[in-house]
């Protein structure tokens, strides 16, 4: 039998459902343990000059510094299987408290480390953390709502990490004290406000989350990992991870990673010539804007019927697409190609993660079990297009003798077209009710 037609049962049952006013408390408590964890992750990029003069003279260099953040993408790609079982070993609430527990012990040890190696192993306690809530927090989410509502749900809590991303992105220096020339030492308020800020959402999603009573919450939180294969035999959710794949790749391993540096690129040389702060800013408004675009495309995903939702991911692959031709473009045009691409880009950036997100429990059938299973599909894609998109796109660039537009324009094109066919192919039910 058709997998898709498998899948079925349990949202079926619920398509009339309305989620109760509860739901909206647990999304809440939810999203706020979430930006625990983007916070944590993106402590280092805005702290770079503090890291450098505190770290250089034992062995920070630009390569181990990137390391520092590329570590993160690999952990999630080693643990989104494992995290799906222990999901279902430990449950929903345990394994995110684990997460938390992770986000806020990583963060100390951040804070005490004397050394590189010290600061590694901090690095990668916090990759735990940041890899299993990718996967349970979603989940705990989806398990509240029916189908009609999940879309907006997911497309709410997809924005943790662009306000977790933006928060850190403006806080950070503040916090530390402004420069390192004033407040050598001031890195370390951050890493400490990161690790209190994580204890103390530990606490508060230990009181306030509980799982939904019944089938909803029953399902998935028991059994082995044995139990659990037969949905990865479902081929759409592995449609569905190439898309994530192939558009996390562009968007976050492509752009988010190399953008800002590129925005510094002295204007000869065919960049913006922009300072280190103004670049920040800019970059970060592609994360901003999926705080608006990503609930809408969640909102938009519940109004349309389940086949037809795979056309917000065809949509936000054509988008990407064109961004391509408008970014890394020098010259006279250069503002004005800027701009286009902000906007494409934040508005599939956004489609991606409020939209495309939604599909997987309603591909693997609405339960628990399935939900975990499906998400932890896109954690692994996303992360390994984030592992491999950064090396290889740096890799190309050096190729091409700096040539910023055909290096994305190679790494990008071929890439994103493989997304938008296997987009077309995803389905979610066999017929459309």
């Amino acid at each position: 039998m058709d997998e898709a037609r498998d899948a079925m049962s349990v949202d079926e049952k619920r398509m009339g459902e309305k989620a109760p006013g509860l739901s909206w408390v647990m999304l809440l408590v939810t999203y706020l343990a979430s930006i625990c964890a983007p916070l944590t992750q993106f402590k280092i990029p805005p702290l770079a000059n503090w890291l450098f003069a505190n770290f250089a003279p034992v062995g920070l260099d630009e390569a181990t510094f990137g390391l520092l953040m590329s570590a993160m993408a690999i952990i999630g790609v080693i643990l989104a299987f494992p995290a799906a079982f222990i999901c279902r070993r430990m449950g929903l609430k345990n394994t995110v408290l684990f997460s938390l527990a992770c986000l806020a012990v990583g963060s100390a040890v951040s804070a005490l480390a004397g050394s590189i190696p010290m600061l590694m192993v901090a690095r990668m306690i916090e990759g735990i953390g940041i890899g299993l809530i990718g996967v349970a927090a979603p989940t705990c989410v989806s398990v509240w709502f029916p189908p009609k509502q999940r879309g907006l749900a997911l497309g709410l809590w997809a924005t943790w990490v662009p306000l977790g991303c933006v928060l850190m992105f403006n806080i950070a220096a503040p916090i530390a004290g402004g420069n390192p020339g004033v407040n050598p030492q001031g890195y370390l308020t951050v890493f400490w406000f990161c690790a209190i800020f994580s204890a103390i959402m530990f606490v508060i999603f230990a009181l306030v989350f509980r799982m939904p009573r019944g089938e909803r919450g029953d399902m998935g939180v028991e059994g082995t990992f044995k139990d659990s294969l037969p949905y990865l035999k479902n081929k759409y959710i592995w449609f569905l991870g190439i898309v994530f794949f192939a558009l996390c790749l562009s968007t976050l391993a492509v752009v988010n990673t190399f953008y800002q540096n590129w925005l510094t690129v002295p204007v000869e040389a065919g960049g913006m010539g922009f300072d280190d702060h103004l670049a920040g800013t800019i970059t970060s408004l592609m994360m901003g804007s999926s705080l608006i675009f990503a609930p809408l495309s969640g909102a938009l995903s519940d109004r349309l019927k389940p086949n037809s939702k795979r056309w917000i991911a065809v949509g936000a692959g054509v988008a990407l697409l064109i961004a391509v031709a408008f970014g890394f473009v020098g010259g006279d045009a250069a503002v004005p190609c800027m701009v286009v691409f902000i906007i494409l880009q934040g508005i599939a950036g956004a489609a991606v993660a409020g939209g495309c997100r939604p599909m997987a429990p309603m591909i693997m059938g609405g339960s628990a079990m399935g939900a975990t299973m499906g998400m932890a599909v896109l954690q692994f894609c996303q992360n390994l297009g984030q592992a491999v998109g950064s090396p290889l796109f740096g890799a190309v660039l050096g190729s091409m003798h700096g040539d910023w537009f055909m290096a994305s324009c190679a790494v990008q094109v071929p890439i994103l077209v493989i997304g938008i066919v296997f987009a077309i192919l995803v389905k979610l039910f066999e017929n459309e009710k």
